[in-house]
């Protein structure tokens, strides 16, 4: 059985999240949550896209046709835009509103199972899951346990982070790039010069979050800052403040320099929403993206560079979760009703294109055929890759090319670790928060990090910065202890 050692853990470990969440353990009913005369129950599915769509009644209705006569399900959806999202989340998650399942992220994972928010469905797997938890491999399972137990349900996707250079093509030809050798931060500025005398434009054109991806290498492990981290290929898991790493250190310097010469947008420190247009911008996914989904997005060709290693974290795989809510009433429905999104393809192109016929239609070799592209739900939120229909517009399969690349991943060097914060948590937090300060000017250049880093280390010191260090990495060395 694929949970067989998950559950032993969960058996044998010890609470060191004090509050963790059962299920239905509540008067108060959740979402839409009733039974009907034949059985069938209704559940509240939350979760974010572009808002609820035009066509949702007609659609909705055809979804529950479906899962009430296969499962005896009935859904109603809450699709929440983009920029309302965390609000909303935390509006939901901090009065206890109503609702069975919710779509998440590894940022609020573990804080959320602390306030006993979600239910634990460890021991409901293996009899409601059957189909995913065949399909999906065992490690994702690992990667979502905290403190020996499940609280959600990992999307089987690209959960592996690769980044790819993206290039608009036409520069790539005009001037003959070598993009293989254009791969680290330190070696772009001399291309990037020329192109800025050259265009008159920004290469590097970036919101407030500046050149992010740069912090991928580095572990997280559940602390949800970005300058607390390991490597992911450090055997030795040093936890480190991954601002003074001489990779990122060096990266840094380069974004100032970048600034001062103009390659970065001058006000990118205060850019909330990016350009659709960028000369050269990284993004992560897969190689076929470029022809499927960066180059449609940015109105041109686009050519793609893979950069370093494709890298499997527990924080990568909770990059898309659903969580039942532990006042559920119906925790077995919801997970039922999660299995079948995942394994059934009919159901699954239902979420991820929209109404058939008005969204979307089969075409004659089995594929689909998008008859417009207003459909306003997130298909990385709900449920695998791996089952939905290929478009037919796809000359080959992007689903296998990901799965591939999920495959040769290399894992984290504490891959499964979560940070308990339990001890340190307003310390992380204050450290955290003067991180927020500074992000923006460190992310887009605007400051010199020989100036501003030692300036916020002092603060961030005050502020107990070396204890969340310490208890992080004595947590750390118990986890590799145990793995020998």
């Amino acid at each position: 059985m694929r949970i067989k050692r998950l559950l032993a853990a969960g058996m044998a470990s010890m609470l060191l999240l004090g509050t963790l969440a059962g299920c239905g353990g509540s008067d108060k009913s959740s979402g839409g949550q009733s039974e009907s005369a034949d059985g069938t129950v209704t559940l509240k599915w939350v979760t974010i896209g572009n808002g609820m769509p035009d066509n949702y009644d007609s659609w909705i209705e055809k979804v529950n046709a479906y899962t009430s006569e296969k499962i005896g399900v009935n859904i109603e959806m809450e699709v929440v835009p983009w920029g309302s999202w965390d609000d909303r989340r935390n509006i939901i998650i901090s009065t206890n509103e109503p609702y069975d399942i919710i779509f998440g992220t590894g940022k609020n994972y573990v804080p959320d199972i602390a306030l006993g928010a979600y239910c634990d469905i460890t021991d409901l797997i293996k009899d409601n899951m059957t189909g995913l938890n065949e399909m999906m491999p065992e490690k994702y399972w690992t990667a979502v346990t905290v403190d020996g137990r499940i609280y959600g349900v990992p999307t089987y996707k690209d959960n592996a982070i690769s980044n790819y250079a993206v290039w608009d093509k036409e520069l790539v030809e005009e001037y003959d790039l070598d993009l293989a050798s254009l791969v680290t931060v330190e070696s772009l500025t001399e291309t990037f010069e020329m192109l800025k005398a050259d265009k008159n434009d920004y290469p590097v054109y970036v919101k407030n979050d500046g050149v992010y991806y740069i912090f991928d290498v580095y572990d997280q492990i559940g602390g949800g800052t970005q300058i607390l981290g390991v490597r992911y290929d450090d055997k030795d898991a040093r936890v480190c403040f991954t601002l003074e790493e001489p990779d990122i250190y060096s990266a840094l310097e380069t974004f100032h320099e970048w600034y001062e010469k103009g390659i970065i947008n001058p006000d990118a420190a205060t850019l909330t929403e990016a350009r659709v247009y960028n000369m050269w911008r990284v993004a992560q996914g897969w190689e076929s993206a470029a022809v499927t989904a960066w180059g449609p997005q940015m109105g041109k060709d686009v050519v793609v560079e893979k950069i370093g290693d494709t890298i499997l974290s527990s924080e990568t795989v909770r990059g898309s979760l659903n969580m039942i809510s532990t006042n559920s009433k119906y925790p077995e429905k919801c997970l039922q009703f999660l299995d079948m999104v995942n394994t059934d393809t009919k159901l699954r192109d239902m979420f991820f294109y929209g109404e058939e016929g008005v969204d979307f239609e089969y075409t004659d070799d089995g594929k689909v055929h998008k008859l417009n592209q207003d459909w306003e739900l997130a298909g990385y939120t709900q449920g695998t890759f791996f089952t939905v229909t290929q478009v037919d517009t796809d000359e080959y399969n992007q689903w296998e090319e990901i799965k591939v690349l999920n495959d040769q991943a290399v894992d984290s060097a504490v891959f499964g670790f979560t940070f308990d914060t339990t001890q340190i948590a307003d310390k992380l937090s204050n450290c955290n928060e003067i991180w927020l300060r500074y992000r923006s000017e460190v992310m887009t250049g605007v400051q010199d990090p020989a100036v501003c880093i030692p300036k916020m280390k002092e603060e961030l010191m005050a502020a107990g910065w070396q204890d969340v260090i310490d208890e992080a990495q004595r947590q750390v060395d118990e986890f590799m202890a145990g793995k020998k």
